[in-house]
């Protein structure tokens, strides 16, 4: 197993226009990326709910596993078990966080060995990814708070 200090840590951060418990209806369910992540079509769980089995849109097939799952203090952590990413010993946490009466601070990142890739560009395709994801889902959730009375994200 590699040492902690040759892992990369790379992180995404945006804040949010609505309620942490808003976000986390979004975010928190370990089957939920389809709604808030376009390039996955489709998740189907597994193994009680702790394994999901995610289609790509290119027909790639991604598995993780979860390993805690924390609803009052709203994160979870994966594992990534198989898939296309040049990582390994990849755990990726996403997490929601209060910041106002109306406004949270929404988290997505990892730390992983990259394979292929140095640390610098590993670091750099992961925290973009993060970053432009969670900028969709700030929009998604902002937009979605604008309708009356739904916050149905389907």
């Amino acid at each position: 197993m590699p040492s902690e200090e040759n892992m990369i840590d790379a992180v995404g951060h945006v804040e949010a226009a609505v309620s942490a418990d808003m976000a986390w209806t979004l975010l928190g369910g370990f089957d939920n990326l389809p709604l808030w992540l376009p390039k996955i079509r489709k998740s189907i769980l597994e193994d009680g709910g702790r394994l999901r089995r995610l289609a790509l849109a290119d027909g790639v097939t991604i598995i993780e596993r979860l390993l805690s799952f924390d609803e009052q203090k709203r994160f979870y952590t994966y594992a990534y078990v198989s898939g296309p990413d040049p990582v390994e010993d990849y755990v990726g946490k996403v997490a929601v966080e209060t910041s106002g009466p109306d406004s949270c601070i929404i988290t997505w990142g990892s730390f992983f060995l990259p394979v292929g890739l140095s640390d610098l560009e590993a670091t750099e395709r992961y925290q973009g990814a993060y970053t432009s994801a969670l900028r969709y889902v700030k929009t998604l959730l902002e937009t979605n708070a604008r309708k009356v009375p739904s916050q149905d994200f389907s």
